[in-house]
């Protein structure tokens, strides 16, 4: 088994794992590069590839036959501990690489120039390199040609590596927003059943939010109820003015409110409620009042018929004996 040239690899690999290319699938983008870049400088061979722990993967490839080859037999595995571009003219004659397989045999490499491709991080993660099988020297402006071909070709990688990132994002995302609407779909679901609704009151415009269950509870359509304002009006005369104060000392003081009044539904009917709210300055659309409103309608009744019943029974209620309250 290959061992880790330093411990730096562990990182390296890591920023390239992070880049979540599939050596395997080609990149168009760098198909036109390598075959731009082979009619430029005459060569034979050309490669935009992926350097990992074992091997070196083709992204795209020019005048070669295979996906990939061990890292070992390549010369751009050298890339790794340079600093920079490495240039062979002759690699016949260089000791680094004359023994390699690929300069001993198929496919004869003599020339070789080699751009380390990096992360955004500066992780050496692949290589952009031109290979001939005869010997030769690039000119000053070849030489410069040379390391903007590489450059553009970074980018390319590095633009891909964002692109899949960004769809990973969007693919996050919407797993999210799915996960959301269940919570919300069961939220939902556990407040029609304990018929409780959800409202909320910007400070700055006054607006007023119901939740679909705030809405049934005062017997109004949905589409309806979106534009009343004051829901305040809906409470009984006697509880309209502390109601109001509630919600007006919570505005200005920010003191938190629990109270039960007697609401009248939009068809008429008396509704007991119970409604709890508090200042919120966190949210991003600015200061608001949130809170819940719960029908306790049933509640009431139920004891009202128990007491009423008790004292046909000739029960008597006394101050050490008070009526139970309401659990809501």
């Amino acid at each position: 088994m290959k061992t880790m040239r330093n411990p730096t690899d562990y990182r390296r690999l890591a920023a390239l794992r992070d880049l979540d290319l599939d050596g395997h699938s080609y990149s168009q983008d760098c198909e036109t590069i390598v075959g731009l870049a082979a009619n430029h400088f005459n060569v034979p061979m050309v490669a935009v590839s992926l350097l990992d722990r074992t091997d070196q993967v083709f992204l795209a490839q020019h005048g070669m036959a295979v996906d990939s080859v061990p890292l070992g037999e390549t010369i751009c595995e050298f890339l790794l501990d340079a600093d920079g571009p490495q240039i062979i003219d002759d690699a016949q004659t260089d000791v680094r690489v004359r023994d390699r397989s690929c300069v001993t045999g198929s496919p004869f490499v003599r020339f070789y120039a080699g751009y380390p491709i990096r992360s955004s991080d500066g992780h050496i993660v692949g290589s952009f390199c031109l290979v001939d099988d005869k010997a030769r020297t690039l000119t000053d402006a070849e030489n410069t040609a040379f390391h903007q071909f590489g450059a553009i070709a970074e980018g390319m990688v590095r633009a891909h590596a964002r692109d899949n990132a960004l769809k990973l994002s969007q693919a996050d995302l919407l797993a999210n927003t799915q996960q959301l609407t269940r919570a919300n779909s069961a939220l939902a679901q556990a407040g029609r059943i304990a018929k409780i609704g959800r409202w909320e009151i910007n400070i700055k415009t006054m607006d007023v939010t119901w939740s679909d269950e705030v809405f049934r509870i005062h017997e109004l359509d949905v589409i309806e109820g979106k534009s009343v304002l004051r829901a305040i009006n809906y409470y009984a005369d006697h509880d309209k003015a502390r109601v109001n104060a509630a919600v007006n000392d919570a505005i200005v003081y920010g003191t938190p409110f629990d109270f039960a009044a007697d609401l009248i539904s939009a068809k008429g009917n008396v509704r007991h409620v119970r409604s709890a709210g508090e200042r919120d300055m966190s949210g991003s659309g600015g200061a608001r009042i949130i809170g819940i409103i719960q029908d306790i309608t049933d509640i009431v009744e139920a004891q009202s018929r128990l007491t009423g019943a008790a004292l046909d029974a000739g029960d008597t209620e006394t101050d050490d004996n008070p009526p139970p309250v309401p659990l809501v």
